[in-house]
C-alpha cells in the first residue's frame, strides 16, 4: 500500500520535472521586472537630457535678445525676460516655480566671476532668491545662466541627484558681448 503512494508521488515529481509549460512565465518573472525598470531609467534619463537641451535652446534665443539690445530698449524686466525663456520651453516643464535665471554684466571676459549654483547640497540663494538681472549696455560682456530643478521620479536614481530632495539641477548658459546697438532706439 505505501509503495503505491510512493510510486504515485515519484511519478508526479517526474512529470512535474519534465513539464515545460510554465517555464516562460517564470523566466519572464525573473527578467521582466529588471528589464522594465531599466527601460524606465533610460526613458527618464533621456527625458531629462532632452529637457536640458530645450532649456539651453530657450536661453540661447532669449540671450540673443539681450545681445542685440531688444531687452534694454524695451525696458524688459526680469519677469518679462523669464517669460521669453519660458515661451521656448516644453509644456511639461514647470517654468514658474522650477526655473531660475541669473543675468550679470561685466566690463571684460576676464572680469567674469560667478557665484556657485549649489551650496550646502541645495540650490544657492545667489541663484534662486538673490538672482541678478543686469542685461548691460552696448559692448558689455553678459553672462546668462538658467537653472531648472528636475525631480527624479524613479527610486534608485539617487546617484543622479546633485541637490537635496532627490532632485537634479539642470543648467544652461550663454556668455557674449553685447552688440553696439543704439540705447535710444
Amino acid at each position: 500500500m505505501w509503495w503505491r503512494r510512493y510510486r504515485r508521488g515519484t511519478a508526479l515529481l517526474k512529470r512535474f520535472g519534465k513539464a515545460q509549460g510554465g517555464v516562460t512565465a517564470i523566466e519572464f518573472a525573473f527578467v521582466g521586472g529588471p528589464f522594465l525598470y531599466l527601460l524606465c531609467v533610460v526613458f527618464e534619463t533621456g527625458l531629462m537630457l532632452f529637457s536640458e537641451y530645450v532649456i539651453e535652446n530657450g536661453v540661447a534665443n532669449a540671450a540673443r535678445m539681450i545681445r542685440t539690445g531688444q531687452v534694454q530698449t524695451q525696458s524688459m524686466s526680469a519677469g518679462g525676460f523669464k517669460d521669453v525663456v519660458c515661451g521656448s520651453l516644453a509644456s511639461y516643464l514647470n517654468c514658474s516655480s522650477n526655473l531660475y535665471l541669473d543675468v550679470r554684466k561685466f566690463t571684460a571676459f576676464s572680469d567674469i566671476t560667478l557665484p556657485p549654483a549649489i551650496k550646502n547640497g541645495d540650490i544657492s540663494p545667489d541663484v534662486s532668491a538673490n538672482a541678478s538681472f543686469q542685461p548691460g549696455g552696448p559692448m558689455d560682456v553678459v553672462v546668462v545662466r538658467a537653472y531648472y530643478t528636475w525631480t527624479l521620479f524613479l527610486p534608485g536614481l539617487d546617484h543622479l541627484a546633485n541637490i537635496s530632495g532627490n532632485r537634479r539641477l539642470l543648467t544652461a548658459g550663454a556668455a557674449f558681448r553685447n552688440e553696439p546697438y543704439s540705447p535710444t532706439s
